[in-house]
């Protein structure tokens, strides 16, 4: 695949997108309904032709992710011998949701991250090291993977290795562009610091950070995103991945939002009634993703909560739509008798304190207005007050503090192949939430 980011419609007029998007909605919607099972009962009375404008479309049903996980067989619209991969979901609501890929797909995702990382600033001339997980049906890794090769930087794959490997890979590649979760990077810095590394003179010019926010809702950085950047001496960006779309969300040089490709995704934002909401007003991130062959979706309620940028064009050139961070998922609105809180409020105020190595935050039933919340710390006793006091001010609302330590915290993640940081015992069955 030749790869050329000046052709992508990121840089048409916002006029100029909205009538290609229409044709791609239109386009889309004759392709489900050719080769989709389940589209072809759910959409059995809409035609392409009906959708005249970016409206129509916006009244057609939603594709839940129940839906999805009851009946993903239906959902596949490839035949066996045309999926050359499987990826899954990290099991964050639930079991995991596997997704077919074909050999399309997969061309489609390496153009989709090569766009990112181009946007990001990365070039050919990069060095780019991967220290995330390339395994257990991770659609992350193996798409940054592909989207680095793509874009031509000499892209390495180190894996989450121990602390010790890590230095040894970074002295010996000396990469520029390294990706992967804030967390490990935070502690990676911490360890080799001891040990003599000094991260800012180690010639790495960019953090790009997968699976945890860096930024608050006002689109600042927050406290990990400012660490990370001082530490390292370079800049920190954040993507976010939906494997069930085989996309995601990447911030661009000027750091103001995760740009969507309208060529490859249209997103909208929705609240719990599936209103369109007006921009920078946190809602439900719903989104259809075009050329996707093995399990096309129209309309999917991802469960994420975010906001869409305000403000048009970006500084950057791009005029494609920007989503805010990820404020928490729709189920893990946190309800008490005083107010409702998103979990990254929590997350965020945490994250700020160095006396705090790790914790994990366990939501329960309480009665019917109002959660039972507990935070788990693995930090000094004496610093109880000072978190508790923190955590307040942040969230408006008091949540008791436990003393830990780091084994028993993550003996309550299990096996999650994420550094989880929410455990969601209000569902029937407990679901898990980095």
């Amino acid at each position: 695949m030749n790869f050329n980011p000046k052709l992508s419609w990121e840089f048409l007029s916002a006029d100029e997108i909205a009538a290609k998007t229409i044709r791609a909605l239109r386009n889309h919607i004759k392709h489900v309904k050719e080769v989709s099972p389940y589209y072809k009962e759910a959409l059995w009375d809409i035609a392409p032709d009906d959708l005249k404008n970016l409206d129509d479309f916006n009244r057609l049903p939603f594709t839940g992710r129940t839906a999805l996980a009851e009946h993903t067989a239906k959902f596949v619209s490839a035949e066996p011998r045309a999926i050359v991969e499987t990826v899954a979901t990290g099991g964050a609501t639930g079991k995991p949701i596997f997704c077919p890929l074909t050999g399309n797909d997969l061309e489609r995702l390496a153009f989709s991250e090569a766009l990112s990382f181009h946007s990001m600033g990365v070039t050919p001339e990069d060095r780019a090291l991967l220290f995330l997980a390339m395994d257990r049906w991770s659609l992350a890794g193996t798409g940054f993977y592909r989207g680095l090769t793509l874009l031509g930087a000499n892209t390495g794959r180190a894996g989450v290795a121990a602390h010790d490997l890590c230095r040894q890979y970074l002295e010996s590649f000396k990469p520029t562009v390294i990706v992967g979760a804030p967390s490990f990077f935070r502690r990676l810095a911490l360890d080799m610091g001891k040990a003599g590394f000094n991260c800012r003179e180690s010639g790495i010019k960019k953090i790009i950070c997968a699976g945890e926010s860096l930024k608050n809702q006002d689109m600042e950085m927050n406290a990990v995103g400012k660490k990370l950047q001082e530490t390292w001496g370079a800049a920190a960006y954040v993507t976010c991945t939906i494997t069930e779309l085989a996309d995601s969300f990447c911030e661009c040089v000027e750091q103001k939002g995760g740009h969507t490709h309208p060529e490859l995704i249209y997103a909208e934002i929705v609240d719990e009634n599936g209103r369109l909401l007006p921009d920078g007003t946190p809602g439900e991130l719903v989104a259809t993703a075009f050329g996707v062959e093995g399990m096309p979706l129209v309309r999917y309620r991802t469960g994420d909560i975010t906001f869409k940028v305000p403000g048009g064009a970006c500084a950057c050139g791009r005029n494609s739509v920007r989503i805010g961070p990820i404020l928490g998922r729709t189920s893990e609105l946190i309800r008490t008798k005083d107010a409702s809180v998103y979990p990254l409020t929590i997350t965020n105020a945490l994250d700020e304190m160095d006396d705090i190595s790790d914790y994990i935050i366990i939501l329960e039933n309480d009665n019917a207005r109002s959660d039972r919340v507990s935070i788990h710390v693995a930090a000094k006793p004496s610093a109880v007050e000072k978190i508790a006091a923190h955590v307040r001010t942040a969230a408006r609302v008091s949540f008791p503090i436990l003393i830990s330590n780091i084994s028993t915290i993550q003996s309550m993640r299990g096996n999650w192949r994420r550094n989880i940081r929410i455990v969601d015992w209000r569902q029937q069955a407990p679901t898990q939430r980095r």
